[in-house]
Order: structure tokens, then C-alpha cells, then sequence
């Protein structure tokens, strides 16, 4: 296998100067508010998993309720895979 030593060091620069402009970023004022805003939490994340795992069991349990519930149109009934 060849080497080629300016592609690597080609890689090696571009991985320093992302890291570079990580901490240029970390630098910024407000800089981890703005990205909990923009990501969320890894708390966020389990608090929407949870949510919707209670909502499956709610409709597997209670099924009967919300085919009871009005509707405008008529629910379509499929066959099971």
C-alpha cells in the first residue's frame, strides 16, 4: 500500500483547523446556551422517548376508546402484515 505523505498531511491540517475553530467557538459568550438551544439535551432526548413510549402504550391499550372517538372520515381498517 502507498502513502502519500501531503494527502495525509492535507488531513492532518483540516482536522487541526476544525479543532481549531471548535474552540474559537467554545470561546464565544452564550456559546453552550446557543447550543442547547439549537440541539437540546441529552434529557430532552430521553424526555421525548418516554413521551411517545407512553403514547404507544396508551393507544395499544386503549385502542377500543379511540375508535369510539368522532371522526370526519371513515378510518380505514388494514389487514395485519
Amino acid at each position: 500500500m502507498k502513502f502519500d505523505i501531503h494527502v495525509l498531511s492535507s488531513k492532518l491540517n483540516k482536522v487541526d483547523t476544525e479543532l481549531k475553530n471548535i474552540d474559537l467557538d467554545d470561546n464565544i459568550e452564550n456559546n453552550i446556551e446557543n447550543k442547547i438551544k439549537k440541539y437540546g439535551t441529552f434529557l430532552d432526548s430521553k424526555k421525548e422517548m418516554a413521551q411517545l413510549y407512553i403514547l404507544f402504550i396508551f393507544f395499544g391499550l386503549h385502542g377500543d376508546i379511540i375508535s369510539q372517538m368522532p371522526r370526519s372520515k371513515p378510518m380505514l381498517e388494514y389487514d395485519p402484515d
